[in-house]
């Protein structure tokens, strides 16, 4: 769930009610936020939820925040000619969507970012390296204090890609010859199932004590240690905790039954489309744990599991959430989605990560909740993945003669059963 609504209705934005229960009211701030939302992208569906600002981190670590860029001037009108502004770290979806159309328009524009929809339907998002690495990302080197709007950047404006740059209207140039391409973190290798649930335990025991209580966070100790949901908070969390419990509880059964087998022989429950839109903003709570879902199920090594909730979830995603939200999940279908979720995975397959607080420091940044609900789809992949993991290291002990260890050398760590081998 993504930063806050516009209640005001400016030229060419337009005003969706929120997506998720027509039975939870809720007072929403009354900020300024443009996004455009052509009907040839999104269909008018009562049920598109309002658009919002996505504020994500520092990741300096990651990136280094350049040097600024005298060319483009902070105050005042857009000088006459192209301003060029290189673009350092380019997405690989974001590449490729370039490629594949010259006519762009801006779809939403805030302070610090804005997005752009081609002709054929794909989605970027341009901004400053402190806005994080994606697969949709344009990050390129901009003024600290450049405010899009205050530019005379809004929802429709023109944008032309000539195969070097993408020029936006008025006289705004962002090269991406010397843009070095982003891939994201992935585990060097198969996972340890004992380091695994270490981490999930160190993992779980961070959350409680931050006790985050936006968005799905509410629900992740419970996907962590495997016990009944208890949904807490203040109420907007609780009610979507609430909706979505009983939907993460059918997709918690459902992994535990594929993802032993290595592979999905039967499709994800139905009730999986209750979280297609679940939340206010450009990207719902329930998109993001869905996605985080399936980031988790490719880089953990079940890529046809992540098959199968993709092929669920983007057919209905088209027409129940917005434009942006969908092109996030049919990233997250093919693995990849904002760089702190890939740490954060890849921190539960490391030995002795020392970095985990500041992985779940930048995935709190991530949105208004965003990076929490990312987090909670990964929790509830993680656990099944456990177990699964586990199940198969036993099983093939079993074939190759050795003695499949008895209930009595098991222990609990993290609220995950495994193999002490000590």
């Amino acid at each position: 769930m993504t930063g806050y609504l516009n209640r005001r209705n400016r030229a060419r934005a337009t005003q969706f009610p929120v997506v998720w229960s027509a039975e939870v009211p809720y007072a929403w701030p009354d900020t300024a936020i443009e996004c455009y939302t052509p009907s040839s992208v999104v269909p008018q569906d009562p049920r598109t939820p309002p658009c919002a600002e996505k504020w994500v981190p520092n990741l300096g670590h990651t990136i280094a925040e350049p040097p600024h860029n005298p060319s483009l001037p902070s105050t005042g009108p857009w000088q006459v000619g192209e301003q060029i502004l290189p673009v350092l770290l380019l997405g690989g979806p974001a590449r490729r969507a370039l490629g594949l159309d010259c006519a762009w328009e801006v779809l939403a524009a805030f302070r610090r970012s804005l997005y752009c929809l081609s002709a054929q339907g794909s989605v970027v998002c341009i901004g400053p390296p402190s806005l994080g690495p994606g697969p949709l990302s344009i990050l390129a080197d901009l003024p600290p204090d450049l405010d899009w709007r205050g530019r005379g950047i809004r929802p429709g404006t023109p944008a032309h890609w000539d195969g070097v740059a993408l020029r936006l209207a008025p006289g705004l140039v962002f090269s991406c010859a010397a843009a070095r391409p982003w891939q994201p973190a992935a585990p060097s290798g198969p996972w340890d199932v004992a380091v695994f649930s270490a981490n999930v335990q160190t993992l779980a025991a961070e959350v409680r004590r931050r006790a985050q209580q936006d968005g799905l966070a509410p629900l992740i100790p419970a996907l962590l240690f495997g016990g009944p949901f208890s949904p807490h908070g203040h109420r907007l969390a609780r009610e979507l905790s609430q909706i979505a419990a009983p939907v993460v509880q059918d997709l918690r059964t459902w992994l535990e039954s594929v993802m032993p087998l290595g592979s999905s022989l039967a499709p994800p429950p139905a009730s999986v489309a209750r979280l297609i839109g679940l939340g206010p903003g450009l990207t719902p709570s329930g998109d993001d744990l869905l996605g985080g879902m399936m980031i988790a199920l490719r880089s953990l090594g079940w890529p046809s599991v992540a098959d199968a909730v993709g092929a669920s979830v983007l057919p209905l995603a088209r027409s129940r959430t917005h434009a942006i939200s969908y092109a996030h999940l049919a990233c997250a279908a093919h693995g990849q989605g904002a760089g702190a979720v890939h740490d954060a995975t890849v921190a539960l397959c490391s030995p002795e990560d020392p970095r985990m607080q500041e992985h779940l420091d930048d995935l709190g940044c991530l949105g208004h909740s965003s990076g929490w609900d990312a987090l909670a789809g990964v929790a509830l992949v993680a656990r099944a993945a456990c177990t699964a993991r586990a199940g198969q290291t036993h099983r093939q002990r079993g074939e190759e003669g050795t003695l499949l260890m008895p209930a009595s050398r098991l222990q609990d760590v993290g609220g995950v059963r495994h193999a002490d081998e000590s």
